[in-house]
This record gives C-alpha cells, sequence and structure tokens, in this order.
C-alpha cells in the first residue's frame, strides 16, 4: 500500500466545506486530473453507498464507504483495473475555518505498484496543488 496526504486551512465553516468535498460531481473544479464525475447509484442525497462514474487519468467509479457529515467523507475507487485508490476527505474545524486533509492510500499491484512507488513523489505535490486549489476555488479567490 502507498499513501500520501495534504492538508490546508479554509476560511469556510465545517458545513460547507463538507457538502462541497463530499460531493465528487465538485472534483473537476479543483482536482485538476478529474474531468467529470456524475452519480449512477444512490437514493438522491449523498451518502453511504452513493457510486459516481468518474472520468480521469484513470477512470472508474467511486463509492462512498463512510459518510460523517460535516467532518470526513471516505471514498473507494473501483473499475480502475490493478489500482483500488481509497481517498479520506477530513474536516476539522479551527478557529476562522477548517482545516482540509486529503489522504489517499492506494493499492496497486504489478508494474502500476512498481511505478506509483517510483513516482511517490511527483504524486504527493499534485496532491498539494489539488488541495490548494480546493481553498481557492472555496475561498473565492
Amino acid at each position: 500500500m502507498i499513501s500520501w496526504q495534504s492538508s490546508t486551512f479554509i476560511a469556510k465553516p465545517a458545513e460547507e466545506v463538507f457538502a462541497y468535498v463530499a460531493d465528487v460531481r465538485n472534483d473537476p473544479n479543483w482536482h485538476k486530473d478529474v474531468k467529470s464525475a456524475t452519480v449512477i447509484k444512490g437514493n438522491g442525497q449523498l451518502g453511504q453507498g452513493t457510486v459516481f462514474d468518474v472520468k480521469a487519468k484513470v477512470s472508474g467509479t467511486e463509492e462512498i464507504i463512510a459518510y460523517e457529515a460535516p467532518h470526513k467523507v471516505v471514498l473507494k475507487g473501483g473499475d480502475m483495473g490493478k489500482m483500488v485508490p481509497t481517498d479520506i476527505r477530513t474536516i476539522e474545524p479551527v478557529e476562522g475555518g477548517v482545516r482540509f486533509t486529503r489522504h489517499v492510500d492506494l493499492e496497486a499491484s504489478g508494474f502500476m505498484g512498481w511505478m506509483t512507488k517510483r513516482m511517490l513523489g511527483m504524486i504527493t505535490k499534485r496532491n498539494d496543488h489539488f488541495v490548494q486549489n480546493l481553498k481557492q476555488v472555496l475561498e473565492g479567490a
């Protein structure tokens, strides 16, 4: 398993940040590897069991496996070949806003596992960039 994490302060209420990051359809606005996301399973409201079809550099599905509003949402990737990401997005209230953290665990086998380990520095830097994009989008900068 390979892991990386990035966090930032966002000057917005926890409920607003959570609502935005829990809805993967918003990811193309800040996670620039994601081109589009649509809900393919769910009852009309986001929650555990909602599944998104995600078009990205590595396309597949993402399912909400934990939904703890307004503090944490966990997404598990599927249909992505030899890579299975778990994307943990946490929102911790702090004075003046929240501390947002995006932690990713990636199970990758074979060549993809080997390649991902060698690219970990670049992947971590890209994750830092995505988290900063989120801050800019939500704060309107």
